[in-house]
């Protein structure tokens, strides 16, 4: 578990400076892999802070899951779509640890968004009946 005394102090990073990886390689995310998705993580390996850039290619799915901790989105370029809802740039969201939401689709141009966690993300798919 990770405690506030463990987290790093300070921490700077610059966009350009980052590469894109395939999110199975993206720490935090445990080896999930959905094709076509990217992010750029800005925090350090096991320690955080847990803040992403993430991108989607158009039509990407992502299923119905939650996380290990509480989640703020913000789209910054694309669209969303989740419950009969289309989401496009300025649109926050906000989960709950522990709230399962989605499918979300990205829309026919993809999805560009900011990704802020307040614990390692590690996606959590909803339980098979």
């Amino acid at each position: 578990m990770t405690t506030r005394a463990s987290l790093p102090s300070v921490v700077f990073a610059r966009e350009q400076d980052l590469p894109w990886l395939p999110i199975k390689d993206t720490p935090g995310f445990g080896g999930l892999d959905i094709p076509g998705i990217d992010a750029k993580y800005f925090g350090k390996d096991g320690r955080g802070p847990w803040f992403y850039l993430v991108r989607h290619e158009p039509g990407v799915v992502v299923p119905k899951h939650t996380h290990a901790g509480d989640v703020f989105h913000y789209i910054l370029g694309g669209t969303w779509r989740m419950g009969g809802r289309t989401f496009g740039v300025g649109y926050m969201q906000f989960e709950q640890k522990g709230l399962f939401y989605g499918p979300i689709e990205s829309g026919p141009e993809g999805s560009l968004f900011l990704a802020i966690y307040d614990h390692e993300p590690q996606f959590i798919e909803p339980e098979k009946h």
